[in-house]
């Protein structure tokens, strides 16, 4: 009908008037126009999908581009060729609906018409959600760029469960879907599983667009890995709409803003007087914590701290909190072990009133993050990094800028053995294949390659228990000295950690890079007794917070037995210049092992010396996936 086509032209032309005002294109984008999809990688078929129209973003060619406005209603005028054939199109449209499938190509998970626009247009006019294409996919080429990352392993994920619907925003999001479903990236997941993902997946959309508006496909995704990380998956079948519209009410702060961009990264806690005494607490009443009515701190462990470094570096710094506060502190450790699992650790905490609960490995958040939504009143806080939650503060240690000196330290006592050949080769131990993990021996590396350019890195990753292979890998190599720095949070590791010289009877210890949990766990209570736990004012307008604490604090540190006074004095000075940000590990330029060049420092003249290094960033920190030039040896596999 005439009068249909004069609606929606007049909604096309809205949108050229407020695309006018806001600075945008008042015509959709076109795929063919993009640079970067000529250089692509390749195309696929991917055959005949039930594509929501909010996903369809644009025109494939600029054919006929300027017919349409950016919200795909129609712009030239009514009685044209074109407004009949829309016109006519419309009253089939309403009669039987969209009988042909449109064909499509598909980009970075938006889709692109080649064929069908004027159907889209009457679709989207009509109030359809879903209409029938034939999609072409075109891989873009491999990159550094986090979309492109997050893209190939939605394309991963996409070949186990042809799922098109969930569309992610960060790396690692999909592998996270994956553990939360008892499945991989691998192999095929069951069709029922597919099925009741997607059902799950509809009823959550519905629900949250009705509840909070939102209408952006990544950000729908990003929800809705959250709402099932704190809320079991099976649980959306079993509840009412009314109880997932209230489940999304209780963790509504987890939905705005759930991105690693929006994480504040501190360095230190706030605990002066000074913040305690800002103009919020003159009407607020601060809680006092007597002998008789302590603040509970609870501190949960996976396993016993007999059976683990990780954990027993932590209880020490538990001790640390008991020694170095007043009789209004009570802490307790809770084994999970021994209480029938994480959930039941964490649940008995909150029923002997603990204010404060720290669980100690990353395995944890998501109970932590479950029970935080149900008792909003008790801190919760998890050992883990770049994780962005309202409702958890994630804490670890920058142990890399340690790990950076040992390397300095392990190499400058290597040149001072006589007995070192020129074939000159440090030992590495990764013992968990995780993203800090890489970023630890990465600095290690650098540190080594600053005294000894031509030192390599052989790098080892045994399976736990097995110690022969490698050993007999490094004597063929001429490996005397090695780093066994990690604490690993998964495997049973005990022992002593450290870099070692070996020697005909044993591995001789000749230093350490440490945590020291205790002055970050004081540092954290103290805020608590004092009423600046609200960093408000230190996270700015980002919506989560994680405490990233260095050298700086003392929370990692590394110690050395009697050394020549030359090396002390080395140590020191770099030391020292880490702790004032004049240079870390990650400053200046950069190689890798492929040839890359990560940062160029650009220095005024060629054989000027540069005292301002470019510093890597956190974000970058966090997401490292590549090797030193001088590390030989293959990653594990990373989770």
């Amino acid at each position: 009908m005439r009068e249909d086509y004069k609606a929606a032209k007049k909604l096309g032309d809205d949108a050229v008037r407020n695309a006018a005002k806001t600075g945008v294109s008042p015509y959709l984008p076109v795929l063919d126009a993009m640079e970067e999809v000529k250089d692509n990688a390749g195309q696929t078929r991917l055959g005949l999908l039930e594509l929501p129209l909010s996903r369809i973003k644009g025109n494939k060619e600029v054919a006929r581009n300027n017919a349409f406005a950016n919200n795909f209603m129609p712009l030239l005028e009514d009685g044209t060729e074109f407004a009949v054939k829309w016109s006519n199109l419309y009253d089939s449209y309403m009669q039987e609906g969209i009988r042909d499938a449109i064909k499509v190509y598909e980009y970075m998970n938006d889709y692109y018409v080649q064929e069908g626009n004027k159907r889209v247009s009457v679709s989207t006019y009509g109030g359809t959600e879903y209409i029938l294409a034939d999609v072409t996919r075109i891989i873009p080429k491999r990159s550094d760029k986090k979309e492109v990352k997050v893209y190939y392993e939605y394309m991963d994920f996409y070949k186990v469960t042809k799922n098109f619907l969930l569309v992610f925003s960060e790396p690692g999001a999909y592998q996270k879907l994956a553990d939360i479903m008892g499945q991989d990236l691998e192999n095929e997941w069951p069709e029922t599983l597919c099925q009741e993902l997607k059902s799950a997946y509809f009823r959550f959309s519905k629900n949250l667009k009705k509840e909070l508006g939102v209408t952006n496909e990544r950000h729908i995704s990003d929800s809705f890995l959250i709402y099932i990380s704190i809320f079991p998956f099976k649980t959306i079948e079993d509840s009412s709409d009314d109880q997932i519209v209230n489940n999304i009410k209780r963790a509504h702060a987890e939905f705005v803003g759930n991105n690693v961009e929006d994480i504040a990264y501190l360095a230190n806690a706030p605990i002066g007087e000074e913040k305690a005494k800002n103009i919020r607490s003159l009407f607020t009443k601060q809680k006092r914590y007597t002998w008789s009515s302590p603040l509970k701190v609870a501190f949960v462990y996976d396993v016993g701290i007999e059976d683990s470094r990780w954990v027993d570096s932590h209880e020490a710094g538990r001790l640390y909190v008991d020694e170095m506060t007043d009789s209004n502190v009570v802490t307790r450790s809770y084994i999970a072990k021994n209480l029938g699992g994480i959930d039941y650790a964490i649940g008995k905490a909150i029923h002997e009133k603990n204010e404060i609960i720290f669980t100690v490995t990353p395995d944890m958040l998501q109970a932590a993050l479950q029970s935080a939504v149900y008792t909003p009143d008790v801190k919760f806080l998890n050992c883990s990094l770049g994780d962005s939650y309202s409702s958890v503060r994630c804490y670890q240690g920058r142990f890399y800028e340690a790990a950076f000196l040992m390397g300095v330290y392990c190499a400058d006592v290597m040149l001072q053995n006589p007995e070192i050949s020129e074939n000159r080769k440090i030992g590495y131990l990764m013992r968990v294949g995780s993203k800090m993990s890489i970023l630890n021996l990465n600095a290690f590396a650098i540190g080594v390659s600053l005294i000894d350019p031509e030192c390599r890195v052989s790098l080892k990753c045994p399976e736990s228990g097995d110690d022969k292979s490698y050993r007999d890998e490094w004597e063929r190599e001429g490996v005397k000295y090695f780093a066994d720095l990690e604490y690993p949070t998964k495997q049973v590791t005990s022992g002593r950690q450290g870099v070692f010289r070996i020697d005909e009877d044993r591995d001789r210890y000749i230093g350490s890079a440490y945590f020291s949990w205790g002055k970050y766990y004081v540092q954290i209570v103290q805020s608590v007794l004092s009423g600046a736990w609200d960093i408000s004012e230190e996270q700015g307008k980002k919506k989560s917070a994680n405490y990233w604490f260095g050298l700086s604090t003392g929370v990692v540190d590394i110690r050395i037995p009697a050394n020549v006074y030359q090396t002390k004095k080395m140590l020191s000075f770099m030391k020292n210049s880490v702790i004032k940000g004049e240079m870390g590990p990650f400053s200046g330029e950069i190689h890798t092992r492929d040839g890359k060049t990560m940062q160029v420092q650009q220095l005024q003249n060629k054989r000027g010396v540069s005292v301002a290094l470019e510093e890597m960033k956190g974000k970058d920190l966090l997401h490292m996936d590549w090797l030193n030039e001088n590390i030989d040896g293959e990653l594990p596999k990373i989770k």
